[in-house]
């Protein structure tokens, strides 16, 4: 006697309800040929929505995808919601020591220090400005020089606060089209993103 696997008993079940499932249609549902075939039509139709959607692999394992990504949050410290991928204007203008936001090193998981990420709109709270980050670094990596005319006062303080290569819109400003600016001079603009 052959064996009957899990897969062929499932078959003969499917065909031994055939039967039954159309004396049903044909008795108690409208009484014209037309109208009964429509009927079963419609209860294969189901009968196939309910196989793509409850017995085939690739649904099951969407829906586990879809439950790990909500649940990756509860169990990942360095979860990123919104994602970070660099920009093509960082790549573009990196430079060999890896100055004002511009580093090619791979920097994952981005440091709770730096609240903002690659692709955010924002507002200068000084200037005014509207721009997009593009880099980051999780304190100001600039010349010397550089932070000296910039921070003349207070650059200890400003050189240990997170930095941000920023493209500057400038239909806006005069300005140069990029920037380095400390965190707190950025106001995010919600509901923007690039």
């Amino acid at each position: 006697m052959p064996q009957v696997n899990a897969a062929a008993a499932l078959q003969i079940c499917l065909l031994l309800s055939a039967l039954p499932a159309q004396y049903l249609i044909s008795r108690w549902t409208e009484t014209t040929a037309s109208q009964r075939l429509d009927s079963t039509r419609r209860l294969v139709n189901s009968w196939n929505n309910f196989c793509k959607s409850y017995l085939s692999l690739e649904s099951w394992i969407d829906w586990a995808y879809h439950w790990i990504s909500k649940a990756r949050p509860w169990f990942d410290e360095s979860y990123d919601p919104q994602g970070e991928s660099p920009a093509l204007e960082v790549l573009e203008y990196k430079a060999k020591r890896g100055y004002f936001g511009e580093s090619t090193e791979l920097r994952s998981p981005r440091p709770r220090s730096v609240k903002f990420h690659v692709g955010q709109v924002f507002l200068h709270k000084r200037y005014g400005y509207v721009g997009v980050i593009v880099g980051w670094d999780a304190k100001a990596k600039a010349p010397e020089e550089w932070l000296q005319k910039m921070y003349q006062e207070n650059k200890k303080s400003m050189q240990d606060t997170p930095h941000y290569k920023v493209l500057i819109d400038t239909s806006s400003t005069e300005s140069t089209p990029t920037a380095y600016i400390p965190q707190q001079d950025i106001e995010i603009l919600s509901g923007i993103q690039i």
